[in-house]
């Protein structure tokens, strides 16, 4: 009895936990056997393919009225596709770098990209497409790394110096030639600076600062004053040449007076008449600088003056005068439209060795005008200074011979200011002749009354 209560308990217990679900009754049978269709070649038969898919209640509930028409037709049935047929494999290309891309030349390039032509069915090569064009592969750039420590591996007491260079052109070479000069040929002047000209008054100290090569023949006559008391009037006849040789464009060697002279005195004087060679003057010239740009010339040089001429026309006096100097030319005013103005400052001083010459300072002065720019034609005016500063004791004379004659006298103090104006004319570069008429401006004459001086220079 005991046992039979608890089994009740139990199934109390379980049935308020889980209460029973109320059962539908079971679905009638509904429509009728299933329809018969003939057996397509993809249905499931007897040869082991699948069973047909169950139709379900929602498949079979719906109408066939309810499905949307077929728009694409009937199917048409056929030999099975094939997977090959349906989708072509995709042939991914390799990717290059660009760098071998750009290395590469063009037309294999283009073949590779573009294939092989097909033209009928007959292959067609890529030459014949797209020539084929040889490139030349960019260099392989340096590495520095390996640069340097192939320059640490030479040998012991090779250097690299980097680009080789000509001695001329080491710091040292350089400035030596430019001091020694340059010249393309042998003895040819300073064509530079063409458009100036030498002075033509003064000729055998008034120097032209230019490299020049030239043969320079001059003839000067100077009158001397009546009232000069040893002469008594008279005249002075020069005749001779200078020489000037180029070696190169800052170095040449000057012979300034080379030649012969002719003293004539008046009625009257104790001296006579005397032809004979004159004094010996020459030196080198060196052109400080050659400013093509500025249209400067600059030069100094040294004079020997050499007393090795006749006695009796004064060519003998003493023994050696020693005259440094310094010359500077310019050009300037080049915008004018009637030309261009040239001058030339010579300046130095004249000293005896001894006693016997009577040592001098002298300053001379050229302008120019180059009528048109045309380098032919200069009318010129010059001032020519000199004065003497020490006396000579060669001879008892109150008076000096300027650039033509060193007495030797005594003439200490004595300055004299001459002006000269005339012109110069060039046949062509290498032919030209000047002349100008020469007056005393201030001082004592002397035995300077007037000087005309001609010359014709032949320049190479």
């Amino acid at each position: 009895m005991l046992r039979a209560g608890w089994g009740v308990v139990v199934l109390v217990a379980v049935g308020l936990s889980c209460p029973a679900v109320a059962q539908s009754p079971p679905i009638a049978p509904s429509g009728g056997p299933p329809e018969s269709r003939p057996t397509l070649a993809f249905d499931s038969g007897p040869l082991g393919m699948p069973p047909p898919e169950p139709t379900s209640v929602r498949t079979a509930t719906r109408s066939s009225s309810n499905r949307p028409p077929n728009v694409l037709g009937a199917p048409v049935m056929g030999a099975p596709v094939r997977a090959i047929d349906r989708e072509q494999p995709v042939v991914q290309e390799p990717v290059m770098p660009s760098s071998y891309a750009d290395d590469q030349p063009q037309s294999l390039t283009r073949a590779t990209t573009l294939g092989v032509p097909q033209a009928a069915g007959v292959p067609i090569p890529a030459q014949m497409v797209e020539p084929g064009t040889r490139t030349v592969p960019r260099p392989i750039e340096s590495d520095p790394v390996d640069n340097f420590l192939t320059k640490r591996a030479k040998p012991k007491g090779e250097i690299d110096r980097g680009i080789p260079m000509d001695r001329t052109e080491s710091r040292f070479g350089h400035r030596l030639t430019d001091a020694m000069g340059e010249t393309k040929d042998w003895f040819k002047s300073d064509h530079c600076f063409d458009g100036f000209i030498s002075p033509v008054s003064n000729p055998f100290l008034a120097e032209d600062p230019r490299s020049l090569t030239e043969f320079r023949p001059i003839f000067m006559f100077q009158s001397i004053p009546s009232s000069q008391p040893d002469f008594n009037g008279g005249n002075i006849w020069y005749f001779g040449t200078q020489a000037r040789i180029a070696f190169t464009d800052r170095w040449s060697l000057v012979f300034n007076k080379l030649g012969g002279i002719s003293l004539n005195p008046g009625s009257g004087s104790t001296f006579e008449s005397s032809t004979g060679f004159a004094e010996l003057w020459l030196g080198p010239k060196y052109t400080l600088l050659r400013g093509e740009d500025t249209g400067s010339v600059v030069a100094t040089g040294l004079q020997f003056q050499i007393p090795v001429g006749t006695s009796g026309a004064f060519q003998n006096t003493g023994t050696l005068t020693l005259v440094p100097y310094v010359s500077y030319a310019q050009n300037f005013l080049r915008d004018l439209s009637f030309g261009s103005f040239n001058g030339i400052i010579t300046t130095g001083y004249a000293a005896s060795v001894n006693n016997e010459r009577s040592s001098y300072y002298y300053l001379t002065a050229h302008l120019d005008l180059d009528v048109m720019n045309n380098h032919r034609f200069y009318p010129l005016m010059e001032l020519n200074w000199l004065i003497y500063t020490t006396d000579g004791n060669s001879i008892d004379m109150g008076s000096e011979g300027l650039d033509l004659i060193n007495f030797g006298s005594q003439a200490a103090g004595q300055g004299l200011l001459t002006g000269a104006i005339g012109a110069r004319y060039k046949l062509t570069e290498s032919a030209q002749i000047g002349g100008v008429f020469e007056l005393p401006f201030a001082g004592p004459r002397g035995l300077f009354n007037y000087r005309f001086t001609m010359d014709f220079i032949l320049k190479y």
